[in-house]
């Protein structure tokens, strides 16, 4: 009876275990060249996310701000990555308008802080976070179809109404640690390939880009995000790790 009350008390302690706060290694791994010190905590970053999400392969992630900042930069903190260190860089992308909405899914493989990162036109760095609890959506398995997916590859979806743009890409993602349930000779896993940059132009003028650093960002990525009213014709152009190009 003993041993069955410790079992409980320990599920429910794990149950509200506190999210660890991992900020410093984040600056660490991916803003070493810059003064952890002089970072700044701004409420000028807002977030729109869900507490809990139910499917940690696909949750909404959203924010705002109204100032204008050279980037901004999404880092999942307890996501993996293949390289050593704290937190997955779902993208940096670099607004052309403020204020500036952003919208896109994420992976959470952990109960974690999401940090978005900007760089101020007077090159401070400041920061916003937001906790968000989930599970899985990295390292679960997925059902792989490849001669399905090359079908589709590229594909796009835009959408511009004014002043707001909205793209979608058919891509993997593969962040490296999914295992493939399709493959009947055994379990392995899907080699890393995702996009790496993308970029969103009005003629020859780019209006949105973003790179990405690690595999973050949910299978068929999306975008939402204000910009300049259009001039011309809406043009997108993707690459990913293997070096394709897609072009819209």
């Amino acid at each position: 009876m003993l041993k069955v009350l410790l079992l409980s008390f320990a599920l429910v302690t794990s149950a509200f275990a506190e999210t660890p706060n991992l900020l410093e290694g984040v600056h660490d791994k991916y803003f070493k060249d810059t003064d952890y010190s002089k970072w700044n905590k701004s409420e000028d970053i807002t977030f729109d996310v869900p507490s809990r999400a139910l499917d940690g392969r696909l949750v909404d992630f959203n924010f705002s701000v109204t100032k204008h900042y050279k980037n901004i930069s999404i880092v999942v903190e307890g996501n993996p990555h293949p390289l050593p260190g704290i937190g997955s860089l779902a993208i940096t992308m670099h607004p052309t308008v403020a204020p500036f909405k952003f919208a896109t899914h994420i992976r959470v493989e952990q109960n974690t802080y999401v940090d978005v990162i900007a760089l101020t036109d007077d090159d401070h760095y400041v920061y916003n976070q937001v906790e968000i609890r989930s599970a899985g959506g990295c390292s679960g398995g997925v059902t792989y179809d490849a001669d399905a997916v090359l079908k589709t590859i590229g594909e796009y979806k835009v959408l511009n109404a004014g002043t707001r743009t909205s793209v979608q890409i058919k891509h993997p993602q593969h962040n490296g640690f999914q295992p493939n349930l399709s493959n009947y000779t055994g379990l392995f896993i899907l080699p890393e390939w995702r996009l790496t940059d993308i970029k969103v132009f009005d003629n020859d003028k780019v209006i949105f880009s973003g790179e990405m650093g690690g595999g973050s960002l949910s299978e068929n990525p999306y975008f939402l995000f204000d910009t300049p009213k259009l001039t011309g014709q809406l043009h997108v152009i993707a690459t990913d790790t293997k070096g394709n190009s897609y072009a819209y």
